[in-house]
């Protein structure tokens, strides 16, 4: 697996879910109560999706942010940026601390920003990264195991009489399937264990009165599947163990989970039951022990402000407005769906396919001449006008028979210039001054098949410019892609057979095409060996 898929990944991700979770620390902070915490719950579900899921949507967008410096086709436009932007900032600082001396600090400094281009920091960042997730994932094993035994060594017996006929009764009327439920010593409270087996830790000294609103609270925990949820959580801090934001979040995403069971408890309760149950929390915080944040399991123990924010919660009597919840439901999920918008619209368009086939233009005169120059002109949708173009007839230097037409907008470069012969068959085409002067190269990013239709809708605009020509362009090869401001060109040639190429023989035609914003041809030349020297 390529490094650059990693970083692809884990600096879209952080970027978004980054964004999200500070909107939803606010959220939690103004707007609790209105929202509700089912719908605090939902958001920290689609934070999560954004964190776990490696994927990436097609944005047109995002091709405009592309930095013409990524030169690695495979690293998408928000990575690329950040990977310009952090070495230009090293090298702006390894500047600094040259100034105009050597000095060990600034030669560390460059020598890490050329790591960094070079991708071999890179690599070692990965290894970084993969023994980072290797260890959080370690470590929760570990804590899950010693959690595990600690409750097993301190089981008693499963409960039995009067609270066992209870806690069937509470099952039945919230519609969960029950689970065994063991007396466990010591135990600070109770607490539901496992995710596909599990089963609820009652401790020894609860009340009876007491031990079966705490069966109640951890029932709801296992009909809102709050283990599933725990899985999310370890796995969005082993993923992202290096993002503080991303532990903050699992912390209050445990915190609003336990708020979303509560209201589930209190829902068939009137003031005195749930003055009751709220008794219950007070005294469970007493305790101040809860299985940890990298234990699969839910404990009714908080203190501090979250256990005053929870009590309040239980007893105030106004409830959510539905209306907002729903609405903040769409909206996020909607939100979701650009944040996972960060791919290039890397399709390439098919040539001139809402045009008619061109054809040659016998050229008698210069008027026919400058005619079927704004015919070849307009076929690829030029963004300079021609009505404001002034267009020029020259013979060739070299050739009588060929005519050379160009135009230009007043200024020292053609907007566009094309020779063709009598009969009008195309020797060449240029378009200098419709792109930059200077393009950074890349690595080819077309794949074969894309590399075949545009092939294919070249060679056809050929045969309808130059039949003779497009008889010899058996073979292909596409060599070289640059980018810059958002544009994408590409350089290819067509050679008379694949025999031709290993040889290195002349070409039969050269051309770059423009293929992003849109496709036009930029340059096309007729026997490119002949003109300019060997292909």
């Amino acid at each position: 697996m390529r490094t650059a898929l990693i970083y692809n990944f884990l600096i879209e991700a952080n970027i978004m879910a980054g964004i999200a979770i500070v909107l939803m620390v606010a959220l939690r902070r103004f707007l609790r109560r209105p929202l509700g915490n089912s719908a605090l719950c939902f958001g920290w579900l689609l934070v999560a999706a954004r964190l776990l899921l490696p994927l990436s949507l097609p944005n047109p967008l995002i091709n405009a942010i592309r930095s013409p410096f990524a030169m690695d086709p495979a690293i998408r436009p928000i990575a690329g940026q950040v990977k310009v932007r952090l070495c230009d900032a090293l090298a702006d600082l390894g500047n600094r601390l040259w100034s105009g001396h050597y000095t060990a600090a600034g030669n560390r400094v460059w020598t890490l920003s050329n790591g960094i281009i070079s991708a071999r920091v890179s690599i070692v960042l990965a290894q970084v990264y993969f023994a980072g997730v290797i260890a959080a994932v370690a470590w929760f094993v570990f804590s899950n195991a010693r959690f595990r035994l600690r409750l097993r060594a301190g089981r008693i017996e499963p409960i039995g009489g009067r609270l066992l006929e209870q806690y069937e009764a509470v099952c039945a009327r919230r519609g969960v399937k029950p689970v065994p439920v063991y007396f466990t010593d010591p135990l600070p409270s109770a607490c539901l264990v496992g995710v596909f087996r599990p089963y609820i830790a009652l401790p020894l000294t609860a009340s009876p009165q007491d031990a079966v609103r705490v069966l109640t609270h951890e029932v709801c925990h296992l009909k809102n599947g709050d283990s599933f949820w725990g899985v999310l959580r370890l796995a969005c801090c082993a993923l992202h163990w290096f993002n503080p934001l991303v532990w903050i979040a699992a912390d209050m995403s445990r915190t609003d989970c336990e708020l979303r069971c509560d209201d589930r408890v209190i829902a068939p309760m009137d003031y005195g039951e749930r003055k009751a149950y709220a008794n219950v929390l007070v005294l469970a915080a007493a305790r101040r022990s809860a299985p940890g944040l990298g234990v699969l399991a839910t404990g009714m123990t908080m203190t501090g402000r979250r256990l005053k924010t929870r009590v309040v919660t239980i007893l105030r009597e106004k409830e959510a407005l539905r209306w907002l919840g729903v609405a903040f439901a769409v909206l996020a999920s909607m939100c979701l769906i650009g944040a996972f918008a960060t791919g290039e619209v890397r399709v390439v368009p098919r040539l001139f396919r809402s045009h008619p086939a061109i054809s040659r233009s016998t050229v008698a005169s210069e008027k026919q001449a400058v005619d079927y120059a704004k015919v070849l002109y307009a076929l690829d949708g030029r963004t300079v006008s021609e009505d404001e173009l002034e267009w020029h007839v020259e013979n060739a230097a070299d050739d009588p028979d060929v005519c050379c037409v160009y135009a230009d907008n007043g200024g020292s470069i053609p907007v566009f210039e094309v020779y063709f012969d009598r009969a009008g068959n195309v020797k060449s085409l240029f378009a200098p001054g419709t792109i930059p002067d200077h393009w950074n190269a890349c690595e080819l990013s077309l794949s074969e098949e894309e590399q075949e239709n545009l092939a294919d809708d070249i060679r056809r605009f050929i045969a309808g410019i130059n039949p003779e020509t497009a008889e010899r362009c058996n073979a292909y090869r596409f060599w070289n892609e640059a980018w810059q401001d958002g544009m994408r060109l590409v350089e290819m040639g067509f050679w008379n057979s694949e025999a031709a190429i290993e040889n290195n023989a002349d070409m039969s035609a050269y051309l770059s095409v423009l293929i992003a914003p849109e496709t036009r041809i930029m340059n096309f030349n007729v026997n490119y060996g002949s003109l300019f020297g060997n292909g």
